[in-house]
């Protein structure tokens, strides 16, 4: 699969480390815990997406998305120690992420962000059942997102980016111009170019 990424129009001169940082510096105020839950599309151990939100008054939000129906799965195993490596941990696919503000949605309906949109999609990540947390990429970058740590997801961009001979040192424009980005006029409804849909459940990944 393809990288594309999609961006709010404002966001063109803007390189991705620059607003990477700028999202976590606004969503690290929650940190993991009670009150930083999400929840899954479809299930309250798995789906196809899975979305959270920054607490103590922060609107910065994610949403991680598989192309695959019931793709993303999280393991609670209330025999295992929490701090076993086999234990609380995600896998499964994990193809989409799209950063912003305002999360919206849930209780039946789609997800949404309002502000401050940007859709990475293509990231074709996979991981097994019992993959556990070590060398997971899809956990590194959903758990990683949960505690505003981007580290994992520079990571994946910058090793898809490298093929068209950019980083994530690149602005959003500059990948429009190599034709993997598309700007969206800011008071577009939605920047990504994929569903995404609602969080059935509302429950907090445990570390």
């Amino acid at each position: 699969m393809t990288i594309s990424v999609s961006y709010d129009s404002l966001a063109g001169s803007v390189s991705i480390n620059d607003y990477l940082t700028d999202w976590a510096l606004g969503f690290k105020t929650a940190g993991h815990g009670t009150s930083n839950t999400g929840g899954f599309s479809n299930g309250s151990l798995s789906g196809d997406q899975y979305a959270t939100h920054g607490a103590k008054g922060s609107d910065y939000a994610f949403i991680a998305d598989s192309d695959t129906s019931n793709g993303l799965h999280y393991v609670f195993d209330p025999k295992q120690p929490a701090s076993s490596n086999l234990n609380h941990y995600l896998w499964g696919e994990l193809d989409n992420v799209q950063l912003g503000q305002e999360l919206g949605g849930g209780s039946g309906s789609d997800f949404t962000l309002d502000t401050y949109k940007v859709a990475f999609n293509g990231l074709d990540l996979s991981s097994a059942e019992g993959a556990g947390r070590v060398g997971n990429a899809v956990q590194e970058v959903i758990y990683g997102l949960m505690q505003g740590n981007t580290a994992a997801l520079t990571s994946v961009l910058n090793d898809l980016l490298d093929d068209y001979g950019l980083s994530t040192a690149s602005t959003f424009d500059q990948l429009a111009a190599a034709g993997i980005g598309h700007a969206v006029d800011s008071f577009a409804t939605d920047v990504a170019l994929v569903g995404v849909q609602d969080v059935a459940q509302d429950w907090a990944l445990a570390a």
